[in-house]
């Protein structure tokens, strides 16, 4: 029997990891990337994309760890 782990998935207070609306354009809906805010001002996010600055407080540690330990990552609607 196969086994899934979920790492480091962002969900809002009431549960949801989605906005409505998912779609192939947008696998997280109308709304999902007001979950991720807290990672795109982070150093980590900025060197991930070409930029530069970004904070260096507690999310940007946590970004940074984001893959350690992972050997693939699945991501969209229905995978």
């Amino acid at each position: 029997m196969s086994q899934v782990r979920v790492h480091n998935f962002s969900i809002s207070l009431d549960g949801f990891g989605t906005g409505d609306g998912i779609t192939f354009d947008a696998p997280f809906g109308h709304a999902g990337e007001r979950l991720h805010e807290w990672m795109f001002a982070t150093r980590f996010w900025r060197s991930m994309v070409g930029d530069t600055g970004g904070t260096a407080g507690v999310d940007h540690s946590f970004a940074d760890r984001h893959g350690v330990g992972i050997g693939a990552e699945i991501m969209g609607r229905g995978k």
